[in-house]
């Protein structure tokens, strides 16, 4: 009978993603203040004949927060221990630590003690060769018995960097795009008529490596447009096309033009025969 009546305590859950209380239950009650542990979910309640908030199991805020966020912020270890004002015992551990701690310190310093006394300090050879006063020369060094041990390479230097062959241009006309890219036509310079040219190219980029993508040719008569001739083809992967030309047109002279990368050249004269 004597808990009839009394209001429920007030409870508080914090919530370390807003770094605020989120109030789990109990009458309206001002929070407790910031916990020491601002980054830990954990739950307080009011205690009423102490007047003390302690910390106890999470609520169901808390334990809702623990799943929401998947370990992302942890748990109090002390979250079931009633903090008190009372004084605890305290653990042994670290003094134990410090100990530990101590025991090494003395013991580099002891190892190290001879070093720091004399850091100037060279050893002694094993075999000293006698030098006579006014004998400038370096003294010679008696052949060892034991096979001198070839030098090791330093695992810490980086292998020399051997340059790259650079890739050989193929004979024939080249234009150089804007870009550095060298496009040179490998095929003939002549055609017979109602036939095929065999117009056959080379792409190399700047830094020497083959060309991609799609690459256009046209058989070009500056005069008449009808006998104006068009062939569009992909480079293969070692840069280079080979794209038959129809040569349905009038004999003479036609410019051999290209289209690649944005840009479009002549790069031969054809003769169609």
């Amino acid at each position: 009978m004597d808990v009839v009546g009394r209001q429920e305590a007030a409870v508080f859950t914090w919530n370390p993603i807003e770094q605020m209380w989120v109030q789990e239950r109990g009458g309206a009650a001002k929070p407790p203040p910031a916990p020491h542990d601002v980054h830990a979910i954990q739950t307080w309640f009011l205690d009423t004949d102490e007047n003390e908030w302690i910390q106890t199991v999470l609520g169901p805020m808390g334990r809702q927060l623990a799943a929401q966020w998947r370990g992302a912020h942890r748990i109090p270890d002390g979250a079931i221990a009633r903090q008190t004002t009372k004084g605890t015992k305290r653990s042994p551990l670290p003094f134990i630590v410090a100990g530990v701690v101590l025991l090494l310190l003395i013991g580099g310093v002891a190892v190290a003690a001879p070093r720091l006394m004399n850091p100037n300090a060279t050893a002694t050879p094993s075999n000293p060769t006698a030098v006579a006063p006014g004998d400038t020369s370096a003294p010679s060094t008696a052949p060892s018995a034991e096979p001198t041990a070839e030098p090791t390479p330093d695992p810490t230097q980086a292998p020399t960097a051997v340059p790259a062959t650079p890739r050989p241009r193929p004979a024939g006309p080249s234009y150089t795009l804007k870009n550095g890219t060298v496009v040179t036509y490998t095929g003939p310079l002549t055609a017979t008529r109602n036939a095929t040219l065999p117009a056959s190219f080379s792409v190399v980029q700047a830094n020497g490596r083959v060309g991609s993508g799609s690459f256009g040719v046209f058989l070009n008569d500056p005069v008449t447009v009808s006998n104006r001739r068009a062939v569009n083809g992909t480079l293969d992967g070692n840069g280079r096309i080979l794209l038959q030309i129809p040569t349905n047109v009038q004999a003479g002279p036609y410019q051999l033009l290209f289209s690649f990368g944005g840009e479009t050249a002549q790069i031969a004269t054809v003769t169609v025969r």
